[in-house]
């Protein structure tokens, strides 16, 4: 009986020691990760930051050559179309040098906002004019105010009606939806109705320059074919999350696709929904005319 006991406290400390030596080897590759994205992180940020300087003085100059009056037309259009690859690289730039602060640590600035659909209001006021071009119509559900960085929340709301309006079935409606609970937790979503996208890549949607086909349609997500879009505006939204405390989140069947974020520091607010009205006839797609 006594040996059997040693033989499995002899057991049991081996086991033990095993389990000990892999928590240890778990460990020194959790903070080998670490280090290595921190390096990552800080290089994205030297990078962008060294970029900044050279982009705006290519821009200047560009910009003073255009107004030569000599200039003959063909130059100054071409001068012009360079002018803005030049503003669309600065804005990549910027983009990269804000994810690298934020995964890097940087937290939100929060101030009182009493209403965050009066915030979402203003944001949708701003792409009034893309969502009737598309034909689209949009609507804010729901009501809270807390303690947030009403900048980075106006920023993430803009990318997240600029990329549903994008991919939204002409003639549906926006929806962007404000959800606010008793322990402090916000929820921001916009929601579209066009192509799913497939359950697998949805985990991927918030990846700095990914890109994942909507099921069925060309068009990329977060990233369009004609090269606008580099994958970076859910990536952004991903970071404010996570300034404010929360995650990003998404999902898409058939009936809708639905992307947001979760904000701490909330407090739910009396019901609110704001209307806009259908696009007019002349912002809709003229239908085809059939042949007799």
């Amino acid at each position: 009986m006594r040996m059997t006991v040693l033989s499995s406290l002899r057991s049991a400390g081996g086991l033990l020691r095993a389990l000990r030596q892999r928590v240890d080897q778990l460990t020194a590759m959790l903070e080998r990760q670490r280090r290595s994205q921190a390096q990552v992180e800080a290089f994205s940020a030297n990078v962008a930051h060294e970029l900044r300087t050279p982009l705006a003085n290519l821009i200047t100059g560009t910009e003073v050559t255009i107004r030569d009056a000599t200039l003959a037309p063909e130059t100054r259009d071409r001068l012009g179309a360079n002018l803005e690859e030049l503003r669309r690289m600065q804005g990549i730039v910027g983009d990269m040098l804000f994810l690298s602060r934020a995964y890097g640590g940087q937290r939100a600035r929060r101030q009182r906002v009493d209403s965050l659909a009066a915030l979402v209001a203003e944001v949708v006021e701003y792409h009034d004019a893309a969502i009737d071009e598309a034909g689209l119509s949009s609507r804010i559900d729901g009501e809270a105010a807390g303690d947030f960085d009403a900048a980075l929340l106006k920023r993430a709301l803009s990318n997240l009606i600029a990329n549903a309006t994008r991919y939204a079935t002409v003639g549906s409606v926006l929806r962007i939806g404000i959800e606010g609970s008793r322990s402090g937790q916000i929820r921001l979503w916009v929601a579209n109705t066009g192509p799913v996208i497939p359950a697998k890549r949805l985990p991927r949607l918030f990846d700095r320059f990914y890109r994942a086909e909507a099921a069925g349609n060309a068009s990329e997500v977060d990233g369009a074919a004609d090269g606008d879009h580099l994958g970076l505006g859910l990536s952004i939204v991903d970071a404010i999350a996570r300034m404010h405390g929360g995650a990003p989140f998404a999902r898409s069947d058939d009936r809708e696709t639905r992307i947001g974020l979760t904000l701490s520091g909330g407090m739910s607010g009396r019901a609110y929904t704001a209307r806009r009205s259908q696009p007019s006839p002349a912002a809709l797609p003229t239908p085809p005319t059939l042949p007799p």
